[in-house]
């Protein structure tokens, strides 16, 4: 079941990436993808938070309410701004930002088209893997 997740994760990932070729007029994802090697740690989290925002009919859970992607993407892209000074990574920022609402303590949640739910941490990490 976890590899079926996987891949779940990563054929989103790749949508995003043609998603965000096609926005910039770029219509090699592939070449697109396989340059991000070299991206620093902003860029990184820059790309999670466009993943979060580029994610088509799915839904953000956020202490029992839902919200959309691209409010999601808001929502990440303020706690950035205002605790960047403490991330020092992608992983930082999945780690102390991304994963659970720190009023509450609960875990943030994406719920794809199909009603399947998955932390967001997970969705991240996922991410993060490809563009590295």
């Amino acid at each position: 079941m976890k590899t079926i997740a996987s891949i779940a994760l990563f054929i989103l990932y790749l949508v995003a990436v043609q998603s965000a070729a096609a926005q910039h007029g770029n219509g090699n994802a592939t070449a697109e993808a396989t340059t991000t090697k070299s991206l620093s740690e902003a860029e990184k989290i820059t790309q999670l938070i466009a993943q979060i925002r580029n994610m088509k009919g799915a839904t953000f859970v956020r202490n029992g309410s839902e919200h959309s992607c691209q409010e999601a993407a808001d929502h990440l892209q303020a706690k950035w701004e205002k605790h960047g000074s403490k991330i020092k990574s992608a992983e930082d920022f999945i780690t102390y930002l991304a994963t659970k609402s720190s009023a509450s303590g609960e875990v943030y949640l994406i719920r794809f088209t199909d009603g399947r739910e998955a932390p967001t941490a997970d969705v991240l990490h996922e991410a993060l893997r490809q563009l590295k």
